[in-house]
């Protein structure tokens, strides 16, 4: 399994007109996860040559025209994010022991109609179908906080470092805000306002968690209980226009407009206690010129980014039966094109034994960008047994070689050129298994079952001494050609996430069915520090496994 290390997205994160354009990016809001209706959630999303189903749309477009009547959908469903996290003091040291953490949120994962219209243009047409549906492909639901006892290092002592050298009169004015130097520095710029780190120079700074000595240096004195959390919030939703043609009963064709619309939010937060206050001495200077003393008691950190995007893509699919029982799927999807809109804020707060508190945040970044996600192909089959059931197996290919963000100005991509280059250095495809299979009990109930997999797109290549080198290696020498990457000598890092999933289903032969469905996601293991090393000292790692539980209900008429 991979080992992800993150300096956390507070940190790299980039307070600039760059935002935080990176592969992560690149890979959550290209990502295919596919949801839709209940009975698509229980068959695992293998669904491309079953059709019928609203939820099916979005994988091929023909599946609307398989259903020999209109229809009407809607699936309510409960997303709960779990997870279990370990905290180390440094990335060589033993984890500790779990903690777990949940968080639910409510969804919309399909809503749509379709509307079936017989053929008045000869034998071989049967019919057409046009749909408009709502289908989700992504859940960003997640929710996961370690926490530990350090007394070596303090988030507030790294930062307090990281702003050494700039002058305390220019730290958060405007003309330091506008300076591509010190674009990663806007926490910085806040945690000065606040007051999680102090000045005692012209450009020397103390964390709020530090003893500052006479000869001017500090450290941290004591033990500090640290946490961090980090929760990600929201859904990509594809807008479907759809129309599909029935050949007789043996070939179905369709298409699709697809807008994608993403809504998507992230909250970092990271906080310090102090364990023994009495041991955090600090001494303030009043305006009238007296001094007070103190002791540091606590201080929170915390970082809040928010993307909202629209995309437009086309795609096109094909259902064929070469005999009884048998459908053949493919569909192909052009790449998407999204306009991303982000924005940004630094906040903090800092309180001490005396009973005072300073909060108050940095100032909001926004920025707006272009993305182009990848291409997709969706190769399916089914074999359906009469009335007694079916099976069926999906395989989705993601193409990533082509992915780039752009700037939404005349030759905007150039801005990019670095990131791009990167990016499609370190990425391949990704390759999405899909199963799933459905047994009739009675004419009304039919229950089942589905498995998922679905493989990572980023690539790491090994040099001749058998280093690996992965996205995070990449530089300037192998941007400009003083350094070449290994060829021909490239490796996925095997991350893959999957998903079990079952359900039940009531059908009737009249108007309304129903469905429901439960599905269980396990995500890669992941690695990141809370923030940098400074000082030569090694800074906390956590360990997360992120685990995603959904549940569906469909509701549905027939007319």
């Amino acid at each position: 399994m991979k080992r992800i290390l993150i300096a956390s997205a507070l940190l790299v994160a980039l307070a600039a007109p760059l935002g935080a354009q990176s592969l992560e990016d690149a890979y959550r809001f290209g990502g295919l996860d596919y949801t839709g209706t209940a009975r698509s959630m229980a068959l695992g999303g293998a669904m491309g040559a079953v059709g019928c189903d609203l939820g099916s749309i979005g994988i091929n477009p023909a599946g609307s025209a398989v259903a020999g009547y209109s229809q009407f959908t809607i699936t309510p469903s409960l997303s709960q994010a779990l997870s279990r996290s370990s905290y180390a003091l440094t990335p060589s040291e033993a984890f500790g022991s779990e903690q777990k953490g949940n968080r639910s949120a409510f969804a919309l994962p399909n809503i749509g109609i379709s509307a079936r219209y017989d053929s008045f243009l000869g034998s071989a047409l049967k019919s057409f179908t046009l749909a408009f549906v709502v289908n989700s492909t992504y859940d960003y639901n997640s929710y996961s906080y370690g926490s530990g006892v350090n007394d070596r290092t303090s988030k507030f002592a790294e930062m307090a470092s990281a702003a050494n050298g700039i002058p305390k009169d220019y730290i958060g004015t405007n003309a330091f805000y506008n300076d591509s130097q010190y674009y990663n520095y806007w926490d910085v710029a806040m945690a000065y306002e606040v007051g999680l780190i102090n000045s005692y120079g012209d450009s020397d700074y103390v964390g709020c968690s530090e003893v500052l000595t006479d000869l001017g240096t500090h450290y941290v004195p004591g033990e500090l209980i640290q946490k961090s959390t980090r929760t990600t919030a929201g859904a990509k939703n594809d807008i479907l226009m759809n129309m599909a043609f029935n050949f007789n009963d043996k070939l179905y064709l369709g298409i699709n407009i697809g807008i994608p619309v993403i809504n998507y939010s992230s909250a970092e937060s990271f906080s310090e206690v102090s364990v023994n206050p009495e041991l955090f001495p600090i001494v303030f200077n009043l305006e009238n010129g007296g001094t007070e003393a103190t002791n540091f008691s606590n201080a929170t950190y915390q970082y809040n980014y928010w993307a909202n995007g629209t995309g437009l893509y086309a795609k096109f699919g094909a259902i064929w039966l070469p005999f009884a029982g048998l459908r053949l799927g493919f569909a192909y999807q052009t790449p998407t094109a999204f306009n991303i809109q982000e924005s940004w804020v630094h906040s903090g707060s800092v309180g001490y034994t005396n009973g005072s508190r300073y909060s108050g945040s940095g100032r909001t970044g926004s920025y707006n960008y272009s993305y182009t996600a990848p291409q997709v192909f969706d190769f399916s089959a089914a074999y359906t047994f009469g009335r007694a059931g079916l099976v069926s197996v999906d395989y989705t290919l993601s193409d990533y070689h082509h992915i780039s963000f752009a700037e939404n100005a005349p030759n905007g991509e150039a801005y990019f050129d670095f990131t791009n280059t990167a990016m499609r250095a370190f990425s391949g495809v990704s390759h999405n298994l899909r199963v799933g299979a459905e047994v009739n009990l009675t004419p009304d109930f039919a229950l089942r079952a589905g498995y998922a997999i679905r493989t990572s797109p980023e690539k790491y290549y090994l040099d001749s001494d058998g280093t690996q080198i992965g996205f995070g290696d990449y530089n300037d020498d192998y941007y400009y050609g003083r350094k070449e990457l290994p060829k021909h000598n490239s490796h996925y890092w095997g991350d893959f996430t999957d998903s079990f999933s079952a359900g039940i289903g009531y059908n009737p032969a009249g108007s309304f069915f129903a469905d429901l469905a439960v599905r269980f996601t396990r995500y890669p293991d992941s690695y990141y520090q809370p923030y940098y090393g400074y000082a030569g000292m090694d800074t906390p790692q956590i360990h997360i496994k992120n685990r995603l539980l959904n549940a569906a209900l469909t509701i549905g008429w027939r007319f």
